[in-house]
């Protein structure tokens, strides 16, 4: 029964909860908020196109599938650091221990660094003098199980906090995510949905204005109003993955990833990646990133995303597992392709 469960019933209500969510489309691009939240972390899943949603390699996979982190008993550590769009900068450190048979737990955090912004007005085209550093966070907390030994289930849940001058707004984000190993030539599925959580919106003392309204006396002092600032929806969407390995000879084997992503909030796409070991000790990695609807008129036509490509270097700390990975992601025209490392360390 407990087999039944894990491998139906609980896929099925994960798809069935997502689907008022997967109805996005070109009219919805751009409303949504707390973009942080779809930056994506871990060098090694980054170089594969982001197609790892049914890869249970532990902590390095959290961010494409929570389930991931069943997929290992050790102790883990990571940490990476990325350059993103307009030379902002992502700082992003996990860590992940066993509960015993209760599963396995891990703490996340991933920082948003845009840079100094210079306060300009109608007045003071070229500056007032002040100075913005806004900020960004995405603070997780992630819980994964083995169900079965071949059914993985995992959740993490996110506070998000953002600050611009001196308004902000906090929220809250469920991941959910389910992993089974069919145990046929390393053929395994993924289900993940992400950014589940009520509306955010923004207040603080800058949206407070002082009004006088039509006779109230000249000398009086004016008004205090607070303005309310508009909320805005998180950019939730679903994913449905699929790896399978080809066996390379002796216990080397390359693994190729595919995974549909339905956009609540923008087209939805397909992601496709592969990984090629070479040698012990490198991995060479690839991925693309394309928008699934077929018709032009439902597509966008600047899409900022199509390939990405890394490598991975597994290394020994003592006895201690230590894996250096590298991603890039081509960012259309634009910009300069986006960078990322990260280190993972288990122990």
């Amino acid at each position: 029964m407990n087999r039944f469960v894990a491998l139906w019933i609980l896929p099925t209500a994960l798809l069935a909860f997502a689907a008022p969510a997967s109805a996005g489309g070109l009219d919805r691009i751009g409303t949504s908020g707390a973009q942080e939240l779809r930056i994506p972390v871990g060098a090694a899943s980054v170089a594969t196109g982001g197609s790892t949603v049914a890869l249970g390699n532990g902590l390095q996979n959290i961010y494409w599938n929570p389930a991931s982190l069943a997929g290992t008993d050790q102790s883990e550590a990571m940490v990476s650091y990325s350059s993103y769009l307009g030379d902002s900068k992502v700082n992003y450190g996990a860590i992940a221990t066993s509960v015993g048979t209760q599963g396995e737990v891990g703490f996340s955090v991933k920082i948003l660094n845009v840079g100094d912004i210079i306060v300009t007005t109608e007045d003071a085209p070229e500056g007032t003098g002040e100075v913005l550093n806004p900020s960004f966070g995405v603070f997780g907390i992630t819980y994964g199980r083995r169900m079965t030994d071949r059914v993985h289930l995992g959740l993490t849940g996110s506070y998000i906090s953002e600050k611009v001058a001196d308004v902000s707004a906090t929220g809250f984000a469920l991941d959910l995510g389910v992993q089974y190993d069919t145990g046929w030539r390393g053929l395994r599925f993924g289900f993940a949905m992400k950014n589940i959580g009520p509306d955010m919106h923004y207040s603080g003392p800058n949206l407070e204005q002082r009004v006088s309204f039509p006779g109230d006396d000249p000398t009086a002092t004016p008004h205090v109003v607070q303005l309310q600032a508009a909320p805005f929806e998180l950019p939730s969407y679903l994913q449905i993955g699929v790896s399978y390995d080809i066996p390379m000879g002796g216990d080397r084997r390359s693994t190729i990833f595919g995974a549909f992503q339905g956009n609540n909030f923008n087209t939805d796409e397909y992601r496709l990646g592969a990984e090629v070991p070479i040698g012990g000790f490198l991995a060479l990695r690839g991925g693309f990133v394309g928008q699934v609807p077929i018709k032009g008129a439902d597509r966008q036509e600047n899409y900022l995303y199509n390939f990405s490509y890394g490598a991975g270097f597994n290394f020994k700390l003592g006895d201690r597992p230590l894996v250096l990975d590298w991603a890039g992601t081509h960012v259309g025209d634009f910009f300069q392709d986006n960078q990322q490392v990260s280190l993972h360390i288990a122990f």
